[in-house]
């Protein structure tokens, strides 16, 4: 059964439990990302995630580490664009300690100036190495034609220069700025009791936060911009972005099942016609993103450099296709089974559904169950997907490619 709960502080605990599991997952989540940053922040959000991993006045680097490795578990984090979490996969009866340390950490993390000058070398690496894989960089130079001049077509990591350039009060500055309790969820998910919710509470429930505002959010325009780049690479790879639907959107139960069934698995139209059929490509896939007040449609293909045009040609007529023709009962039918079965797998994983509940509670206030979700889509039809189609394919699309040199 899933419980909500609101702090006197304005934290929100979301929790479910779920007998047949031995493990709890449990997750810090932010509504703070790239997006949050000033221009000459770009990567902070990315950066403070690193840094709460450093040590504390409590522990060490290495003792945060080994208090999660020594029962077994998992310790990790991510940055998004909107959200940052910190979150744990663990053993019930080891649940209870690992929520002191992930309270630990949000809370008494030291920000040591020789661990932020390490740490700005790490992320440095990790800049390059993205750098290094095409299919990744590919995606970065598409937000950047997508949306210049907006945060949100800044790299999550930040640039090299901005990243070198972080002090220790600047990291303070926006974790105290950004990091509101209004803006947190925490989620758990597995073989939880009340104790242990009790427990969240008490850690998570009090905090006030510093005086003072976030930083105000734009909401981005979309704009069919075009970057191309030349590479030490092998393959050509291409990436071709359309403006999508936010998460309060109407139709984005339909755009779900239009993105399954034209690019978003082994037997959608793309995958079909660019790869089984014509053998032009090993990689191509299409999906969606959607946020708070915008969304994106990207479609991906790494191909020869020789068939780089014909492989964009391709996606083009099975977007015309598409708007000219719609799609069959036959393949919506087969979409909705797919949603099916990868909401219910997904639903066996304590960690999925932690993922989820907070996801839900953070973005939209709303928990719809399996059913629920269900109905919602078994609702969709030809005809919204043909109009779902023409809102998002019918202008130009934003384009990025890297060629080999």
């Amino acid at each position: 059964m899933l419980q909500t709960r609101k702090c006197p502080n304005g934290v929100r605990i979301v929790t479910e439990h779920m007998p047949h599991v031995r493990s709890v997952a449990i997750g810090v989540w932010v509504k703070a990302g790239a997006r949050n940053e000033a221009a000459g922040e770009a990567g902070m959000a990315h950066f403070i995630e690193h840094m709460l991993f450093k040590g504390t006045a409590a522990r060490t680097a290495k003792d945060i580490a080994e208090a999660i490795d020594r029962t077994g578990g998992e310790i990790n984090a991510y940055t998004s664009m909107e959200e940052t979490c910190f979150y744990v996969h663990i053993l019930a009866e080891d649940a209870p300690a690992a929520v002191d340390v992930l309270a630990d950490m949000f809370f008494h993390s030291a920000f040591d100036e020789q661990e932020i000058r390490k740490e700005k070398s790490v992320v440095l690496e990790e800049i390059a190495m993205v750098a290094d894989t095409p299919d990744d960089d590919v995606h970065e130079q598409l937000q950047a034609a997508m949306y210049p001049g907006h945060p949100m077509g800044r790299p999550i990591l930040g640039y090299p220069e901005t990243v070198s350039s972080f002090t220790r009060e600047e990291t303070i500055s926006f974790m105290n700025r950004e990091y509101r309790p209004e803006r947190i969820v925490i989620s758990a998910a597995g073989c939880l009791d009340e104790g242990l919710i009790n427990r969240l509470e008490e850690s998570f429930g009090t905090f006030t936060g510093e005086a003072g505002s976030p930083l105000p959010v734009e909401q981005p325009d979309f704009t069919p911009g075009a970057v191309r780049k030349r590479k030490d690479t092998e393959q050509a790879h291409l990436c071709m972005g359309y403006p999508g639907l936010d998460v309060h959107d109407p139709d984005i139960y339909g755009l779900i099942i239009l993105n399954a069934l034209f690019g978003g698995s082994m037997s959608s139209r793309l995958f079909q016609r660019i790869r089984e059929e014509r053998g032009l490509a090993y990689s191509v896939y299409s999906y969606h993103s959607s946020h708070t007040d915008s969304g994106a449609v990207t479609i991906y293909a790494g191909t020869s450099p020789s068939r780089l045009e014909e492989t964009r040609t391709v996606i083009c007529n099975e977007v015309s296709r598409l708007l000219q023709d719609g799609v069959s009962d036959a393949e919506i039918g087969s979409a909705v089974g797919q949603m099916k079965g990868s909401l219910l797998l997904g639903l066996e994983s304590p960690a999925s559904r932690m993922s989820r509940n907070a996801k839900n509670e953070l973005f939209t206030g709303e928990h719809k169950d399996i059913d629920e979700v269900m109905s919602e889509f078994r609702k969709v039809d030809n005809r919204q997907i043909l109009r779902i189609a023409k809102r998002i394919f019918s202008g130009p699309p934003a384009e990025s490619i890297i060629i080999p040199n």
